[in-house]
């Protein structure tokens, strides 16, 4: 007989039974393992497989010839985009800064304000030199003066401490100073200029690259596929030791000579203060960030994509 009641029943029954595992569940853990679904053949022999079905059944001209077409597409692309996006910037640099930068700054910084030095530390350099020059000349007055013996080791400290110059060596040293005051001028005036030329031409030559990327993004996505393949196109030994090579220029135990130079080009190139304990706390830092980012991009892409790489490389490093 028909009972309109049992759904109702059965649903309460269910109910109680999902109300009963859900405590079981709170009480414990589930732990859920997913599976990777693996055929029957391996994906690498599907691949063949195909391919030599292509070979087999369609037009093997026809498929190299589209194949070499589309690989000389990607080689010109890539030659193409790696050309713009060097060769443009560095053409936008040279031509602002001869026809546009430099004129303006140097209208500026020689009408408009009455410094010569950009900072102190230019300053300070200026005056060093000029301290030293005051030095060799008086060293150069000391050994020409006409009563002190050509010998060298005749020379006392008694005379050391004396006047040794006429009127006329006078009148020659404070020549001499003025030629050289007039020539540091000049020469830390345009290194001033030049200075603050670099920075705004830098400045215009980054926006003009970055304008490139997101106008290129198209070749910039085939360039990097293109790079991609070449680079697994290599087999491991390869592979690891660009790698290494890489790592050890940027990263190795020679790195902080070459990261020394680079940041001491890059303070006098915008004129900055050179101070050593910048320079090395860079230095210090730089190499182990780049290091971690290294290992980082190792461990997340290359592992996944070729670990024969990855271990093939651990075992130069040891």
């Amino acid at each position: 007989m028909f009972n309109p009641f049992a759904n109702l029943q059965n649903s309460g029954d269910d109910n109680k039974k999902m109300n009963a595992s859900n405590s079981g569940g709170s009480k414990q853990q589930v732990v859920s393992i997913s599976y990777e679904e693996i055929g029957l053949f391996p994906r690498s022999f599907n691949r063949v497989f195909d391919r030599f079905l292509k070979q087999l059944f369609f037009d093997v001209e026809k498929l190299v010839l589209q194949e070499y077409r589309f690989y000389r597409y990607l080689f010109l692309t890539t030659i193409k985009c790696v050309f713009l996006l060097i060769c443009v910037p560095t053409l936008i640099n040279i031509i602002s800064r001869t026809y546009f930068v430099q004129p303006v700054v140097e209208y500026y910084w020689n009408t408009q304000q009455p410094e010569i030095f950009l900072n102190s530390y230019q300053q300070k350099e200026a005056f060093i030199e000029i301290q030293q020059f005051e030095e060799k000349i008086y060293f150069e007055s000391l050994i020409t003066a006409p009563h002190i013996e050509t010998s060298l080791t005749a020379i006392s400290a008694k005379n050391l401490g004396k006047s040794v110059s006429t009127d006329s060596q006078v009148i020659i040293f404070e020549e001499r100073l003025k030629e050289k005051i007039t020539e540091l001028a000049i020469h830390y005036n345009e290194h001033s200029i030049e200075a603050i030329t670099n920075f705004f031409a830098d400045l215009i030559s980054l926006l003009s690259l970055l304008f490139l990327f997101s106008k290129l993004e198209i070749q910039i996505n085939i360039t990097k596929s293109f790079l991609s393949e070449v680079f697994f196109g290599l087999d491991d030994s390869k592979k690891s030791l660009l790698i290494l090579f890489l790592t050890d220029l940027l990263v190795g135990y020679h790195s902080p000579n070459i990261w020394e130079f680079f940041f001491q080009f890059v303070f006098h190139h915008y004129g900055l203060p050179e101070s050593q304990t910048s320079i090395f706390l860079m230095v210090a830092t730089l190499p182990v960030l780049l290091d971690v980012l290294f290992k980082y991009l190792i461990f997340r892409h290359l592992n996944r994509a070729s670990p024969a790489t990855v271990a093939t490389y651990h075992a130069m490093i040891e």
